[in-house]
């Protein structure tokens, strides 16, 4: 299918992704995952070993209630201890609908993408999805017998 003629909700993951993902080693401190996020203007960081196998993710959120919030040190406490381990990923020919309900599903905001091998190839996060398919607002935001979430 073309990426041309098709509706938003059915281009692939790979038509939207960032490719050049932001990463961050396990033995980084949360400071150091901070400032990688806000040079590149990004809401995660994905945790990886020295193959590049995906072993985390840590995001803004995971750092203000980890670390700020509990009054610990961010120059000394480290992604490890911080990041969700085994985040969820999804494979870059799924539908960005198939992204926006697994986000929702799962409750995340931001969402790996691996190739059919596992690699990381990009990421993909809701507001990617809502800037290209704003019909998939719905699916990403509004949970089965509640309203809002906006």
């Amino acid at each position: 299918m073309s990426s041309e003629s098709a509706p938003p909700e059915e281009l692939s993951v790979s038509d939207v992704m960032t490719v050049n993902v932001v990463t961050v080693r396990p033995d980084e401190t949360a400071v150091e995952a901070a400032r990688k996020m806000a040079e590149n203007d990004v809401g995660s960081v994905v945790v990886v070993d020295e193959k590049g196998t995906i072993l985390g993710i840590v995001t803004e959120g995971d750092i203000v209630r980890r670390v700020v919030a509990r009054g610990l040190d961010p120059s000394k406490t480290r992604v490890e201890d911080i990041m969700t381990r085994n985040p969820v990923t999804i494979y870059e020919d799924a539908t960005l609908a198939a992204a926006a309900e697994y986000m929702r599903e799962k409750g995340i905001g931001h969402l790996p993408v691996v190739n059919e091998h596992g690699r990381l190839v990009g990421i993909i996060s809701r507001s990617d999805i809502v800037r290209i398919a704003p019909g998939l607002i719905e699916i990403l935001y509004l949970r089965e017998g509640r309203g809002g979430g906006l």
